[in-house]
């Protein structure tokens, strides 16, 4: 039995996703299905966290109840949530995770990046410009995606179910180093660490992807 694959996009991306196009037709002989949920609902504005979980959560209940297994495929943001959803038991369904530069610990390393004083001024402000890849321009966020992502693990809990990721050495969005603590502190987690940046576009890198891919497809399927 085919598995339905859901691919889960990154932070200011769409469905439109590069990598989610490419493993569309890299992957077509080896699934039921294929979707892409819109993570922002069309209102980048009004993103959050618990937004982005309901929306991944509605994909897989959308699918058709015919026993198949469900495997993820979580790139930056999308694969922080898919390992979160997956750790939090609610997507029973889901028999495996392909993770590509997972943001670990996003919440730590963006306070890094803005500082006190760039927090400071995103809440004073209520908004802040952030790159949104779909509209190939910056878009304001509201301060309350920052408030939905207080209290969030910097690394999720055990997914349970088997796990690759994929992450560039030359990561400068997302430190490979929280993929390794993953990896090291989870059962069933395997961790491909390569030459590359955080976009992991070349095409060695888009090979490489849709194999972990196939191969997690096939143990998904195996387990049923």
């Amino acid at each position: 039995m085919k598995p339905h694959v859901i691919y889960v996009h990154g932070f200011g991306s769409t469905p439109l996703s590069v990598k989610a196009a490419m493993l569309r037709v890299r992957l077509k002989d080896h699934y039921a299905s294929y979707s892409v949920p819109s993570l922002d609902g069309g209102d980048f504005f009004h993103l959050t966290m618990p937004g982005i979980l309901q929306r991944v959560v509605a994909a897989v209940e959308l699918l058709p109840d015919d026993g198949a297994p469900v495997v993820m495929i979580g790139s930056s943001l999308g694969g922080y949530a898919a390992a979160l959803l997956a750790s939090s038991g609610v997507l029973s369904r889901v028999s495996g995770l392909v993770l590509i530069a997972p943001a670990f610990g996003f919440t730590e390393r963006w306070r890094i990046m803005l500082g006190e004083a760039g927090i400071a001024a995103w809440r004073a402000q209520g908004q802040r410009l952030f790159f949104h890849h779909g509209e190939e321009r910056e878009l304001p966020l509201a301060v309350g995606f920052l408030d939905s992502c207080e209290g969030l693990p910097g690394i999720p809990a055990n997914p349970g179910v088997p796990v690759t990721i994929i992450h560039g050495r030359s990561d400068e969005t997302v430190d490979w180093r929280f993929s390794r603590t993953f990896a090291d502190t989870h059962a069933n987690v395997e961790l491909h660490v390569i030459q590359g940046d955080h976009r992991l576009t070349e095409p060695r890198h888009e090979a490489l992807i849709a194999w972990c891919a196939l191969d997690v497809i096939a143990r998904a399927v195996a387990t049923r």
